[in-house]
């Protein structure tokens, strides 16, 4: 990334080449255009989607994935759900990209849970943090589902409102957590309750990053310079909470509204000791949850959706399902 001097509202005010630019007038240029797959039944997992309104007024959708039924055509009863978000740095992607598409594909098969992968606004457009209402406006819908009630006939019929779980990858996890700390202050509402967590790659930014290489050192600088422009007026990422939930005065963990926690990294993501941090921190909180852990040995940051089908890509959605079979 690069600032360009310009002249006037054409002022470059972040350039990422390849990724972003961002101008002082507002308009924003994307350079990774998304991937777009249409819903559809996978051929490999039998799992269905399609796409819903979330806050129609708002452009905010999701995809929602039923798991196929076993063989004698129904279910022995009803499914979780798994509320997911996706990556991009809070300002790139999409829940409708055929690389989130094939992951939450994967997670639905894998779990046996209905997933709702949110599409929510992008900063700098929407400046964080917005999304974090999209995300909370996304789980409340999901709630209005109980007793039978709701819009959606997959999770009127299917799901197990007992059983939610929240998650994401990336900013997607940063906006989970988000989400279940909001869920420890608020209800949902038709009392539902988050169960579970699931934190993959979490983007958290802020304190010591000495154990990554040059090449990591040199990502997170650059992320450290986009937060200010995805969240104006920001503290910095040292102290502000929404990009350092471990910072000094932030928000006790041990308010996190959910019952158990799970945490992925890749051991050569350069996020990986904030997510190994949060777990320390989370535990030392005193949380009265369970928290767990898991590390792809050298694997990077997103490791799972450029190489889905990688024995490390394999084990980690492994790893996920049996964490939420106990939720």
């Amino acid at each position: 990334m690069s600032d360009i001097g310009g002249g006037g509202g054409d002022e470059v005010i972040l350039d990422a080449p390849g990724f972003i630019r961002v101008y002082k007038s507002g308009r924003v240029e994307r350079f990774l255009p998304v991937d777009f797959a249409p819903p559809s039944t996978d051929a490999a997992t039998g799992v269905a989607s399609k796409d819903v309104p979330i806050l129609p007024e708002a452009g905010v959708s999701a995809r929602i994935y039923l798991p196929a039924a076993p063989s004698s055509g129904s279910y022995s009863g009803k499914l979780p759900v798994l509320v997911l978000f996706h990556g991009g740095g809070f300002c790139l992607g999409s829940a409708f990209d055929a690389a989130v598409h094939g992951h939450a594909n994967r997670l639905a098969a894998a779990t046996g849970a209905i997933v709702v992968s949110v599409d929510y606004r992008l900063a700098p457009e929407h400046p964080v943090p917005a999304l974090y209402g999209d995300a909370w406006a996304a789980l409340q819908w999901v709630a209005a589902h109980a007793a039978g009630q709701g819009p959606e006939p997959w999770l009127t019929a299917h799901a197990d409102l007992g059983r939610v779980h929240v998650g994401g990858e990336s900013a997607g996890a940063n906006i989970a957590h988000h989400a279940a700390m909001r869920a420890g202050a608020e209800e949902l509402g038709h009392g539902v309750k988050l169960s579970s967590l699931v934190l993959i790659h979490p983007y958290f930014l802020g304190g010591d990053s000495s154990e990554t290489d040059e090449m990591g050192m040199a990502l997170l600088r650059e992320l450290v310079r986009l937060w200010p422009v995805v969240c104006p007026g920001t503290s910095g990422c040292d102290d502000d909470p929404l990009i350092n939930p471990m910072a000094e005065g932030a928000p006790n963990l041990a308010s996190l509204g959910c019952r158990r926690v799970l945490v992925c990294v890749g051991g050569k993501d350069p996020m990986r000791g904030r997510g190994r941090l949060y777990c320390e921190k989370l535990k030392g909180s005193g949380w009265c949850g369970e928290v767990e852990d898991w590390e792809a040995d050298g694997q990077g940051h997103g490791f799972h959706l450029l190489c889905p089908t990688s024995a490390e890509a394999e084990a980690q959605v492994g790893v996920i399902a049996e964490f939420l079979s106990y939720g």
